[in-house]
């Protein structure tokens, strides 16, 4: 857990990133129905049973899954307020043509009716193998179940239930005090392969009980996700069903609206560190920061570069400071830099200044490519601006998750 203040003691930050529970105004649920041939929990809901402010980003994959493609309608046509987000995994009902579409419009009538709201109040996602028809018949069945089980002591079950690759499941939750009043932020995400920036390939859900108009909402779930799940990759590839929601049900009042956009990105970042420390086959986190940049969008630009380098997570993967592929990708990404001007340090030394090496040892070098954390900064010399970016070292147990995915 960590704890920070913002000045004149505006606000107490309380970040867990062990746990999470549903903020006041929420209850969750998860169960097995059989869509996954595990027999692994594989259906979820999140629900706001007073009703709640709500807001979603999408994947930007032009072959887009049936559930994303009614999520959008839905939150158009809801003008951001709804009751819940049901997600099952085991199934993604993307490039599944007019039937797809059926099953999904189908998936978020069951859940309206078994809550007792229209179909535009709820929300869908899947995940799982693209192509497979979603067996909407198994999500009928339980869907009582999952209703009638949904508590506010729930939230774990439901992130159990949208894994699939996952190790583990991904929660992280922030209480944050303002002139002696509480406010409270949860999240939950999956994703551990196919996960790449635009978005990444993931689902996530997050609740605040705050007050929180729709169109606001939606801009702090625009801002957090572009400074955190979209900085995020495991393997370049991104998904077709990506998306994050976000709700606030008002339980808790009004708040200053950046002391809550705050709560909400750093929830936010924390299940991006998650879901990059489980990427498939993953052993190390490579975290990219990039310093004194013109531009935030300049200094996203590098460290994306960087992170997303083959050679340079390959390198990581068996601890070779090799930290020439590092100059290499900074110079490569189309940034207008003075490589005389950039400063490259891995671990706190610094190994590249002035166009040259520094000269470190490779003895000194090498245990800061070789523990669970590599920390790669850059400093460009040419503004203020600042970004980070996560990754993974690229390992053969990857190969081996997604060689046989299906077979």
């Amino acid at each position: 857990m960590t704890i920070s203040t913002l000045p004149a003691s505006i606000a107490a930050f309380h970040v867990d990133a062990s746990r999470a529970d549903c903020p006041r105004g929420f209850v969750a649920s998860g169960l097995a129905c059989g869509l996954r041939k595990s027999g692994k929990p594989d259906l979820a809901l999140f629900l706001a049973p007073a009703g709640a402010s709500v807001a979603g980003v999408f994947t930007k994959n032009l072959l887009c899954a049936a559930p994303v493609t009614l999520s959008k309608r839905h939150l158009e046509a809801s003008a951001g307020v709804g009751r819940a987000v049901l997600i099952n995994s085991g199934c993604a009902n993307a490039a599944t043509g007019a039937e797809g579409d059926r099953s999904a419009a189908d998936m978020a009538a069951i859940a309206a009716a078994a809550i007792g709201c229209a179909p535009e109040e709820t929300l869908i996602a899947s995940t799982g193998v693209i192509g497979p028809q979603l067996e909407v018949g198994k999500i009928r069945a339980a869907m009582p179940a999952l209703a009638d089980e949904a508590s506010p002591n729930g939230l774990d079950r439901a992130a159990d239930a949208i894994l699939t690759t996952d190790t583990c499941p991904k929660a992280a939750q922030a209480h944050v005090t303002v002139d002696g009043r509480t406010f409270h932020v949860a999240g939950v995400a999956k994703g551990s392969g196919m996960i790449h920036p635009n978005m990444a390939t993931m689902l996530g859900v997050v609740m605040t009980d705050a007050a929180v108009a729709p169109e606001a909402l939606q801009r702090m779930l625009t801002v957090a996700t572009n400074r955190t799940f979209n900085r995020v990759s495991v393997d370049g590839d991104t998904s077709t069903n990506d998306c994050v929601y976000a709700m606030a049900s008002g339980e808790a009042g009004d708040f200053p609206e950046q002391v809550v956009a705050d709560a909400i990105e750093r929830v936010c970042r924390e299940l991006a560190l998650k879901i990059v420390r489980d990427g498939e086959g993953a052993k190390k986190v490579i975290h990219v920061s990039v310093s004194d940049a013109l531009t935030e969008d300049e200094a996203e630009q590098v460290a994306r570069t960087v992170g997303s380098s083959l050679l340079v997570r390959t390198a990581i993967a068996g601890g070779d400071p090799n930290w020439g592929r590092i100059a290499a990708a900074v110079g490569r990404s189309g940034a207008p830099l003075d490589m005389n001007q950039v400063v490259i340090r891995v671990g706190g030394l610094s190994i590249f200044a002035d166009g040259a090496p520094t000269g470190v040892a490779r003895e000194r070098l090498a245990p800061a490519f070789a523990g669970p954390d590599v920390h790669i900064d850059i400093s460009l010399g040419r503004g203020q601006a600042d970004a980070t970016y996560l990754t993974c070292d690229l390992t053969e147990g990857y190969i081996q998750i997604n060689a046989y995915y299906t077979t």
